[in-house]
């Protein structure tokens, strides 16, 4: 464990049996195999006592409440300034700009952070320095206990903020390093993927695991959750008792990449701090003769945490793997330790931008019913003296020659005409030259023009382009019925 973790965080007082399960660093001894054992056969709750980081809560923590995003008036300051920094906008509905448009490209002002972070527009503005910055420094001036050059921390603090995942602590404290409950855990994941909607409490979520103002945003994730109540193992003891670090990255593995899961090697990545420990309910009798006893989960939790060089169960192992993967672990896992607030909302922000359950879209501004918004006008054509400059009103016929414009086009014109049909053209192009001399004058300088010094032929300044029937009316001495240009 981390030399940071020197403390016990205890919740809850069971009300069947207490076990303490203290951290070799507190030089108490934990419990041993047979006690579990003993106990379990006993029919016993256990709670899963954790080491914690040395902090100290600040403020008063605010009531937990649930409000579309374009109504909170939460931390007002810090959402002014990031409103300004991503240039979103009040409407007549709320807001819009990157956080408020929905998979849809629709205005949302009841969107979620797991849609926002689909918004490539948004992810820019996390994945640029300059902007990134912007964004922290309004968090360092909205609370009062975030280290100065913690950029990184206090992004993740100002997304729980704005979003509201969890509730701060008043004045204006974040508290970063205070740890989480796993209902707690549970509600936030809920809470940043969900609309604000009205929910209708599950009483047998409630019998299970007691009452708690996190149990309606919670029950929604029960299933995804590693202690589950079915084995009881997620019950009052060990809801409201603090989550490891270990189990909020098999959350969120199972809950968004349950295909990695149900296909991940575990000899595919290693740790410094964690191996796969097996079927340790199994080797430890706490399924037996394939009975599983009741909270039987949780026992085997206890001995994984007791007994670390041991292994970790293999479906938290998988997660772990999975989450290498994904980039929200490293070698060195720390999985049997406490969660804290900010590490949560960073494997939340990470493993969301990767989840494939809403495709990425592309979206400054969400369109509103009525008043959509336009795409850019197409450059209008420049009309001069009756002549399309863009040449758009031509449509070339399917033998007709498409290839090179301008000077290039007509002499590859007159390279291909026999030496008889050259000189009918030099012929026509000297009289030309004669009767309308001021055809053949380079006006391209800003000075005195200058004299024709060859045979080019150029768009006159009427903007009309003369044509010459032979054989009709306009004879030019040198052919019979040919059109010159």
């Amino acid at each position: 464990m981390s030399g940071r973790f020197m403390t016990i965080k205890r919740i809850v007082i069971p009300t069947i049996t207490m076990v303490i399960i203290a951290s070799q660093l507190m030089g108490c001894a934990a419990v041993t195999q047979s006690e579990l054992l003993q106990m379990i056969n006993q029919g016993d709750a256990i709670e899963i006592e954790i080491a914690t980081p040395i902090n100290q809560e600040q403020g008063t923590e605010s009531a937990l409440d649930w409000q579309e995003l374009a109504s909170l008036s939460t931390n007002p300051d810090l959402r002014d300034s990031w409103d300004d920094i991503l240039m979103i906008t009040p409407t007549d509905t709320g807001k819009n700009g990157v956080l408020y448009v929905n998979a849809e490209g629709n205005n949302e002002p009841n969107n979620t952070l797991r849609v926002a972070l689909h918004n490539s527009e948004f992810l820019k503005y996390l994945d640029s320095e300059a902007d990134s910055l912007q964004l922290s420094d309004a968090v360092q001036g909205n609370y009062a206990d975030l280290e100065e050059n913690d950029t990184t921390r206090a992004l993740y603090m100002g997304i729980n903020g704005y979003f509201n995942l969890l509730p701060d602590s008043s004045p204006n404290y974040a508290n970063p390093d205070s740890t989480l409950q796993r209902n707690e855990f549970m509600a936030m994941v809920f809470r940043a993927e969900t609309p604000v909607q009205d929910l209708t409490a599950d009483s047998a979520f409630a019998d299970a695991v007691g009452q708690s103002d996190y149990n309606i945003y919670a029950q929604g994730l029960v299933q995804n959750s590693y202690l589950d109540t079915a084995s009881k193992s997620l019950n009052n003891l060990t809801a409201n008792g603090t989550i490891t670090r270990a189990e909020a990255l098999y959350l969120l593995m199972n809950r968004y990449f349950a295909d990695d899961m149900a296909k991940v090697d575990v000899k595919s990545a290693t740790f410094n701090d964690a191996k796969d420990g097996g079927d340790i309910a199994t080797k430890q009798k706490f399924i037996e003769d394939g009975t599983k006893k009741d909270y039987w989960k949780s026992y085997e939790l206890t001995y994984a945490i007791q007994n670390p060089d041991d292994g970790l169960p293999t479906d938290l192992y998988k997660a772990l793997v999975v989450a290498k993967s994904k980039g929200l672990v490293t070698d060195t896992t720390r999985w049997d330790e406490a969660l804290t607030r900010s590490e949560a909302i960073e494997f939340l922000v990470k493993a969301l931008r990767q989840e494939k359950g809403i495709t990425q879209f592309n979206a400054k501004q969400g369109l509103v019913a009525g008043h959509e918004v336009q795409e850019p006008a197409e450059p209008e054509e420049t009309i001069e003296d009756g002549i399309n400059s863009t040449h758009t009103d031509i449509i070339l016929g399917d033998d007709e020659y498409k290839g090179d414009t301008g000077a290039d086009a007509l002499q590859s014109e007159y390279d291909s005409l026999s030496e008889e049909e050259q000189e009918m053209v030099d012929q026509i192009v000297e009289d030309m030259m004669k009767e309308h001399p001021e055809w053949f004058t380079d006006n391209s300088s800003s000075t005195s023009p200058a004299p024709y010094q060859g045979p080019s032929v150029g768009t006159p300044s009427t903007g009309e382009l003369p044509t010459y029937n032979f054989g009709e009316s306009g004879h030019v001495e040198g052919g019979e019925n040919m059109t010159a240009y």
